[in-house]
């Protein structure tokens, strides 16, 4: 078995794999760009109250965009 060979194959595979997640996180990120020119945010005191409201008697549901 060559060793050589071996090391670039895993060297390759993994630079392809960081370009895929590269790539994956670019894509989140031109999306959550989106979604905020676009007005689609969740106010962050409906987040904290939501998050406060977990385990109690009177759990608040998930809050969403423009709600």
């Amino acid at each position: 078995m060559d060793t050589l060979n071996v090391a670039i194959d895993q060297t390759s595979s993994r630079e392809t794999e960081r370009r895929a997640r590269i790539a994956w996180e670019a894509a989140g990120i031109a999306e959550a760009r989106a979604d905020v020119a676009a007005g689609r945010l969740v106010d962050e005191a409906a987040v904290d109250a939501w998050i406060d409201s977990i385990g109690t008697e009177h759990e608040l549901p998930v809050p969403y965009a423009g709600s």
